[in-house]
C-alpha cells in the first residue's frame, strides 16, 4: 500500500506542474463554460429547428468528450513515461510495471468520473432551463430528464473507456506525434454516435452503430434526455450494461497488449 501512496503523493506534487495533469483539471470547467453559456447563446439566436440540432449535438459532445480526453491524456502520460524509460525502470522497483499501470488506471478513472460529474452536473445546475426543446406542457427539458442517479451511473460506466483509450495509445503510438494523429482520428470515431439522431438509426438499424464502444452508454443518455423508448430500444440500464461489458472487454485486451509490449 505504501508504494501506491508514494505514487499518489508524486502525482499530487506534480498536479499543477505537469501540463497533462493541469489540462485534466481545467478541461471540464472549460467545456462547462462552452456548453453552459456559449451554446445556449448560439441556440437563442438560431432558427428553432437549427437550434434543436445544435442543442442535441452539444449534449452528445458532453457525453463523449470527458472520458475520451481523460483516456488520451492518460495515454500521453504512458507514452511520456515510456520515452523517458520510466516504465522499464518500474519493472524492477517495488511498484512493478503492472502495479504502476493499475495505479494509473485508477487515477485516470477517478479523474474521468469527476470530470463527467462536473460537466454534466454543472450543466444541470447552470443550463437546465436552456436545454429545452419545444414549449408549453409538451416541452422536453433535456437535462432535467437526466436524474442525478443516471448522471452518476453514466459517469462510472463511461469512465471505463479511459484505460482502453490510454492503453491503445500506449501500445500503438511510437511517440507523442503519432499520439496526436491517433487523437484526431479517434475524435471522429468517438463522436459517431451522433448518427443515432438520424431517422434511419432510430429503430433496429441503430445496432449497426453498436460496434462503436461508446454508442451504448451515449444512447442510454440520449433516450433518457428525450424520453424516447421505441420498440427496438433497450431500457436505460440495458444500454449501460452492454456498454460496460464492451468497455471491460476492450480494456482487458488493450491492457494485455500494453503489458506484453512493455515487458517484452
Amino acid at each position: 500500500m505504501k508504494k501506491y501512496l508514494r505514487l499518489l503523493k508524486y502525482e499530487m506534487k506534480t498536479l499543477f506542474k505537469d501540463p497533462t495533469n493541469l489540462f485534466m483539471i481545467i478541461y471540464p470547467f472549460m467545456m462547462l463554460g462552452i456548453l453552459g453559456f456559449l451554446v445556449p447563446e448560439i441556440v437563442g439566436r438560431s432558427p428553432q429547428e437549427a437550434g434543436k440540432i445544435v442543442m442535441m449535438v452539444a449534449l452528445i459532445l458532453a457525453f463523449v468528450a470527458g472520458s475520451y480526453i481523460s483516456g488520451v491524456l492518460l495515454g500521453f502520460s504512458l507514452i511520456e513515461n515510456r520515452d523517458e524509460n520510466t516504465i522499464l525502470s518500474l519493472a524492477v522497483t517495488p511498484a512493478s510495471l503492472s502495479g504502476y499501470t493499475v495505479f494509473k488506471i485508477v487515477y485516470g478513472f477517478a479523474i474521468s468520473v469527476l470530470s463527467n460529474l462536473i460537466l454534466l452536473g454543472g450543466l444541470k445546475l447552470i443550463a437546465g432551463n436552456q436545454y429545452v426543446i419545444g414549449s408549453g406542457e409538451g416541452a422536453l427539458r433535456l437535462l432535467d430528464n437526466l436524474s442525478w442517479g443516471k448522471v452518476l451511473i453514466f459517469s462510472l460506466a463511461s469512465s471505463l473507456f479511459v484505460p482502453a483509450v490510454a492503453f491503445f495509445l500506449g501500445t500503438h503510438a511510437k511517440n507523442k506525434i503519432e499520439g496526436f494523429a491517433f487523437l484526431k482520428g479517434g475524435a471522429i470515431v468517438i463522436f459517431l454516435p451522433v448518427l443515432a439522431l438520424l431517422e434511419v438509426f432510430q429503430k433496429g438499424y441503430q445496432y449497426l452503430l453498436g460496434i462503436l464502444p461508446n454508442f451504448w452508454t451515449v444512447k442510454a443518455m440520449m433516450n433518457a434526455a428525450i424520453q424516447h423508448k421505441g420498440p427496438s430500444d433497450l431500457p436505460f440500464y440495458g444500454y449501460i450494461l452492454v456498454g460496460t461489458v464492451y468497455y471491460a472487454l476492450i480494456f482487458v485486451y488493450t491492457f494485455r497488449k500494453f503489458l506484453k509490449k512493455n515487458q517484452g
